[in-house]
């Protein structure tokens, strides 16, 4: 025999790896408690009026951060060139045309 201690190996902290650690226990054991409690509202029922009030959003998301769907309408059917609108386009070409005729008559 040798004069060694048969068992499972001890682990030794020291400071700072003993707070980390216990930290790191008290957030796993908050954590532990939400999801207990979602547990406990989702046998109840209450994630589905939770969804029935929570506003759809166009990238799917289930937290607000753009803003809720719209609906086309009919005005928004206008005519589109490189997104911006057929007319404002047709404006500007014809505001360019009359500044170039009458830089071409001014020379």
């Amino acid at each position: 025999m040798s004069g060694y201690a048969e068992g499972p190996p001890t682990q030794q902290t020291h400071g700072w790896q003993s707070s980390v650690g216990g930290f790191l226990g008290d957030a796993l054991a908050a954590w532990g408690q939400v999801e207990k409690v979602k547990a406990i509202r989702n046998s109840a029922g209450a994630q589905q009026a939770d969804k029935k009030n929570t506003v759809e959003l166009d990238n799917g998301a289930a937290v607000v951060v753009d803003a809720p769907k719209t609906t086309p309408s009919a005005a928004s059917n206008e005519t589109m060139i490189f997104g911006v609108p057929q007319k404002t386009v047709l404006m500007g070409f014809g505001g360019l045309l009359v500044l170039g005729v009458v830089l071409k008559v001014m020379k």
